[in-house]
């Protein structure tokens, strides 16, 4: 595992380790630079099972991050290798994709760019 950031530690999210439902697996495979854009794949499977131990942690983890914010976006690069530049970025993509999942969103969130956004300092 690499280094993260003082405040974030990937254990403090609910569900992280979780051997049913583990949100960790999903957060490093799911939302990976090569699966990310098969967001809706996994939003049929929630919508087919609300229940599941899958959709209710996933819900928890991504209430927990945008409640705290306390994942910065080395911290999420270090954890999907997805880089969203910066971190009001990371957490607008994170709030998008509650909404997909659990609100009235009906598109998928955008995958953040390959390029730094405009003003972008390095």
């Amino acid at each position: 595992m690499g280094m993260y950031s003082r405040k974030f530690r990937p254990s403090s999210i609910p569900h992280f380790f979780a051997e049913v439902g583990g949100v960790g697996k999903f957060f490093r495979s799911s939302l990976n630079i090569e699966f990310i854009d098969d967001v809706p794949v996994y939003k049929s499977y929630i919508v087919r099972n609300p229940k599941s131990p899958d959709a209710r942690n996933l819900r928890e983890a991504l209430e927990y991050l945008l409640r705290e914010r306390s994942a910065t976006v080395e911290d999420w690069y270090e954890l999907t290798r997805v880089n969203f530049w910066r971190d009001d970025l990371l957490y607008a993509y994170l709030q998008d994709l509650y909404d997909y999942f659990y609100g009235d969103r009906k598109e998928p969130p955008e995958s953040p760019d390959d390029v730094p956004p405009p003003g972008y300092e390095v």
